[in-house]
């Protein structure tokens, strides 16, 4: 059970990160991505932080505000946990 609340936490850290770099890249405010998006900027801040662990619907119209498929932002997500589990591994363990 605590692997799987371990493994949670990393992807909404990893969500967290996606977006807030997504945006920044596009040049928006946490205002400008709340008002394209439809959610509160303040929900926006939340995730982006990783405080908030949004639902299917939420990440759904953070992605649309962001112009990106639901996929892509979620693929995203999948690679920055690899990408993480990498870098958590000792230099001479086998890859799982």
């Amino acid at each position: 059970m605590e692997e799987k609340k371990a493994a949670h936490k990393h992807l909404y850290k990893c969500l967290a990160e996606v977006v807030s770099t997504k945006r920044k890249s596009l040049h928006m405010t946490q205002q400008e991505l709340a008002k394209a998006s439809g959610i509160d900027r303040v929900f926006i801040s939340n995730v982006e932080q990783g405080k908030r662990k949004p639902s299917f619907g939420s990440v759904s119209s953070i992605a649309r505000g962001l112009n990106l498929r639901y996929s892509k932002l979620v693929g995203d997500c999948e690679k920055c946990m690899i990408q993480k589990d990498k870098e958590s591994q000792p230099p001479d363990a086998e890859p799982a």
